[in-house]
């Protein structure tokens, strides 16, 4: 336990000494990534039947897996392997000021917003096997999709502010070699 807390101030110390543009690139790129994780666990999209009671209550057994969709079916596990991406390149953007990481987060993040836009959000309509078998059926987008959009641009804008920051030479100060250092020495006995 000493060992985690030791871990998490060396941490949040490294963070604090690389300024707050840092700092904020680090955070909204590991929320975003959180919530991207968290996204393929939830459901994206349920089909509710008006009439008489949940899906799951008159649905037969063999359509009752169409009452919802969670992340993980929709996605097949991307999101976690996304999301772990997206915390590890958030805190290269942040801290390390890396432009590649920045270049990553974004790039995680855009594909987040594809799969929402053009993969999850046709499929938040449509009630499928269950609207061919009850009229009064209706599909809707649930806390899931909601989850996923927020995660993906809260990976867009870490990963932009990255760039930005990147972009106009806010890296740390490269530590110059010593005078009197074996190059120093080098460059003075050539006389060339």
């Amino acid at each position: 336990m000493e060992a985690l807390r030791n871990a998490a101030t060396r941490l949040l110390a490294a963070l604090r000494g690389g300024g707050t543009l840092a700092l904020a690139i680090t955070l909204l790129g590991a929320i975003g990534a959180v919530l991207v994780f968290v996204a393929e666990f939830t459901t994206i999209f349920a089909v509710d039947v008006l009439t008489s009671g949940t899906c799951e209550e008159i649905a037969d057994p063999a359509s009752r897996d169409a009452c919802h969709s969670s992340g993980f079916e929709q996605h097949g596990g991307a999101f976690i392997l996304l999301g772990l991406l997206a915390l590890v390149m958030a805190l290269g953007a942040g801290r390390g000021r890396s432009r590649p990481a920045a270049v990553a987060l974004l790039a995680v993040g855009a594909v987040v917003l594809g799969f929402a836009f053009i993969r999850d959000l046709p499929k938040t309509n449509d009630t499928g096997i269950i609207g061919i078998q009850y009229e009064e059926a209706k599909a809707a987008p649930r806390s899931g999709f909601t989850i996923e959009i927020a995660g993906g641009v809260l990976c867009v804008v870490a990963g932009g502010m990255g760039l930005a920051a990147a972009g106009r030479g806010a890296r740390p100060p490269v530590s110059r070699p010593r005078s009197g250092s074996r190059r120093d020495r080098a460059e003075s006995a050539d006389p060339a």
